[in-house]
């Protein structure tokens, strides 16, 4: 089997891990790691017991779905499609781990799996399956399976160098994250910045401009089940303090301004740090870059640098609220200047107008006593709306976009949705932007203008959407490690 039939297999493999599980148990350690070599650029630890406390949280939540059992039955007829059983075929043929360790990410994409197999020959009955060979070896206990002999000598050779289990970076990296969990995930820093340092069209400095320190960090992720959803942990050790795509933590103060009801909030903060991270970036990987840019912001009468990116500077935020015909988008972010702001939304929307004729010439309204640029978008019900008021830039597709922000109460940080998201979420006071979705309400919205729409939808279909509940992400950081984390939601 070449290397994609072996990603395929493992495919597999992952895709009916959720399908049984009986009694409980906890969650063993990556036992692997003490075989896997020092170097491998990949390390993912699966929990195949089948018998966890975490299997039996999959199961509760699929319960919650009313075709849950429809979707376990659909994966079962995928094995049986190709003459496989699950109980007799794939239970037995692995461990209580199941561990897949890439040797070669960017290379020739070498990978090896690993487990204790209940029953050896069964491991091999099910690697038969392929429709091309898959080699097996034992190797301390452990049995490996790879696409070639050679793989697998090289798999023991690094290995003879020292394990993953004694790398202070490994060890490092998977405290920082969740456990017990359905799986974990470890990316060698070391091995890939090797391997980037091949990469001729990447130059020497370019990382320095992205990542804290010039160095790509080790990162460890962890995906685990609880009675109300499913959570995703990661962690990175940054090798230098600030800069770069990383940002500072901050304690996000718009949720008081903007109003409840938000299905998506994105809350951000110094974006222009980021953004000018960015650029330096393509001038360094583009030759040619800084001098088209150059010519693009001549014929603009814009710079990235002095007017664009300083728009940015502060907090700010990206919401959706549903709307009486369309949803309303606006976005806030906080000013030190509101007329050099209003200088370049007008230089912007002259530009819409004149080059790409997406607007109509604007107009001067006011709305809740603040005057507001209103430029109408050619061959839509839509208006782009723009105001400058209270120290934050406000661009909207709505009326109400700009009067909301106006009251003075019912706003997104008293939202009991919004509050029990992140509190189920864990969210912190401080993180380095957050991102939150209502699903229960978007979905019900995007159903509602389907069927405005003609649409006819399955009742089964929204039955099984009705459970949805939240989605949210969030980073933090705390010196030189950077954490970020996900939550989704079933009710």
């Amino acid at each position: 089997m070449n290397s994609v039939r072996l990603r395929i297999f493992i495919a597999l493999l992952l895709s009916v891990l959720p399908i049984v599980g009986c009694g409980s148990g906890s969650a063993s350690g990556p036992a692997g790691a003490s075989v896997a070599p020092a170097s491998s650029e990949l390390f993912l630890t699966i929990d195949t017991s089948f018998e966890s406390d975490q299997w039996q949280a999959v199961l509760r939540l699929l319960s919650k779905f009313p075709d849950g059992d429809k979707g376990l039955d659909f994966l079962f007829k995928q094995l049986s499609d190709q003459g496989i059983d699950f109980e007799r075929d794939v239970r037995p043929a692995l461990g209580p781990e199941t561990d897949i360790v890439g040797l070669d990410l960017s290379g020739e994409r070498q990978f090896v799996g690993l487990t204790k197999p209940e029953d050896p020959q069964k491991l091999k009955d099910l690697l038969a399956k392929s429709d091309q060979p898959v080699v097996t070896r034992e190797i301390e206990g452990w049995t490996a399976f790879a696409d070639s002999e050679a793989i697998l000598d090289r798999f023991e050779q690094e290995g003879t160098e020292g394990a993953l289990a004694g790398s202070d970076d490994f060890n490092d990296a998977f405290r920082e994250v969740g456990d017990p969990a359905l799986a974990r995930l470890y990316l060698n820093g070391a091995a890939l910045q090797e391997s980037l340092q091949h990469e001729e069209r990447l130059p020497p400095g370019a990382l320095a401009a992205l990542l804290p320190g010039g160095k790509v960090p080790s990162i460890a992720l962890s995906v685990e089940a609880d009675e109300n959803g499913v959570r995703l942990q990661g962690a990175a050790k940054l090798a230098g303090d600030h800069g770069g795509l990383v940002a500072e933590p901050f304690k996000a103060e718009l949720p008081n301004r903007v109003p409840a009801g938000a299905v998506v909030y994105i809350g951000f903060n110094d974006l222009e740090g980021q953004l000018s991270a960015l650029k330096e970036f393509l001038a360094q990987v583009r030759p040619d870059f800084d001098r088209d840019l150059a010519r693009v912001e001549a014929e603009l009468g814009l710079s990235l640098e002095a007017d664009v990116f300083p728009l940015f500077s502060d907090e700010s935020a990206l919401y959706i609220r549903p709307g009486l015909l369309i949803p309303e988008v606006t976005l806030v972010t906080q000013v030190d200047d509101e007329n050099m702001a209003l200088g370049t939304m007008e230089k912007l929307i002259f530009e819409l107008r004149t080059r790409v004729g997406l607007v109509e010439p604007p107009e001067k309204v006011e709305i809740a006593g603040v005057p507001v640029v209103e430029s109408r978008v050619k061959g839509a019900p839509v208006a782009v709306y723009y105001a400058a008021f209270d120290g934050q830039l406000v661009v909207t597709t709505s009326r109400d976009g700009v009067a909301a922000l106006r009251e003075g109460d019912n706003r997104l940080a008293d939202d009991p949705d919004f509050r029990d998201a992140l509190e189920a979420a864990d969210v912190p006071d401080e993180t380095t932007g957050f991102a939150y979705v209502n699903l229960k309400d978007a979905v019900a919205n995007l159903l509602g203008f389907a069927e405005m729409g003609g649409a006819t939808l399955p009742p089964e279909l929204q039955a099984n959407l009705e459970p949805l509940d939240q989605l949210v992400f969030y980073g933090s950081k705390d010196g030189r490690t950077l954490k970020f984390a996900g939550f989704f939601g079933v009710d």
